[in-house]
């Protein structure tokens, strides 16, 4: 009994040598590597970001600010150097996604100029001019002039359906989006079922004629070959106009002259 527990009091001792174990965010910390800063879109950068350090569950605010400066480029570097030679003593994730916000996400003027001249779906579908929108439009609701932004941007008669739509007022702008794109489906599917419709019918080509029935023509023409050669002496036939003889009645005619005649 006595070695035993002398056994468990070196143990105790061994682990308390080797100090506390690391916490499990700094072994997660360790494994986290952020994608790159994206300058052409900071907010949703942060968005993606955050979430990674919400699964690893970093909350250390040393451990935040270098991951994210860490993932800067060489640009945003330069642009932020201010605050990397002489960041807070406090809070220098905080500062850090405040100036690069700042510095390259669009303003308010920026935002409203993009929204105000927007090009219609070119192209797309009107679900994802509206997730280009509401990228825009940021945390607000946009107010009643939102959605009517939205509206102008659709054909006609697709605004024409969705004037009326309980979706407006409720102001749920992906449903309302997609509504738009099954009106925009099914007006497509109708323009073309009608054109099949309404398109010019090939022209009817004759029958082709049955042997039977050509049987006939063939054979008057043969006899109109027949009583013409009947009809011109055996010297003509032969010679044509270069004989110097003619039997009557003979109806050859030479070129430029009148009917032959007999020498």
């Amino acid at each position: 009994m006595q070695r035993a527990a002398d056994n468990a009091d070196s143990a105790m001792d061994a682990s308390v040598a080797a100090g506390p174990l690391p916490p499990v965010a700094a072994t997660f910390a360790v494994a986290l590597k952020l994608p790159d800063f994206w300058l052409h879109d900071p907010p949703s950068w942060f968005v993606h970001v955050e979430a990674q350090f919400a699964l690893r569950a970093i909350s250390a605010d040393d451990t935040k600010y270098h991951h994210v400066v860490a993932s800067l480029d060489p640009l945003a570097t330069r642009r932020t150097m201010t605050l990397l030679w002489d960041p807070p003593a406090q809070g220098k994730y905080a500062a850090l996604k405040e100036l690069l916000l700042r510095r390259y996400a669009l303003s308010d003027a920026e935002r409203a100029e993009q929204l105000l001249n927007l090009s219609g779906l070119g192209g797309g579908t009107a679900l994802e001019l509206m997730e280009n929108m509401l990228s825009l439009l940021g945390p607000d609701d946009g107010g009643f002039l939102f959605v009517h932004l939205f509206l102008r941007q659709l054909p006609a008669a697709v605004r024409a359906v969705l004037a009326n739509s309980p979706l407006l007022p409720a102001k749920d702008y992906r449903s309302l989006a997609e509504e738009a794109d099954r009106i925009l489906l099914a007006s497509r599917t109708f323009d073309v079922h009608a054109l099949a419709t309404d398109s010019p019918a090939a022209p009817s080509m004759p029958p082709p004629a049955s042997p039977g029935a050509s049987a006939p023509l063939l054979t008057a023409g043969i006899a109109t070959r027949r009583h013409r050669r009947k009809s011109i002496c055996f010297y003509h036939q032969r010679f044509g106009d270069r004989t110097r003889r003619c039997l009557p009645p003979c109806a050859f005619t030479a070129q430029g002259n009148g009917p032959a005649s007999a020498p």
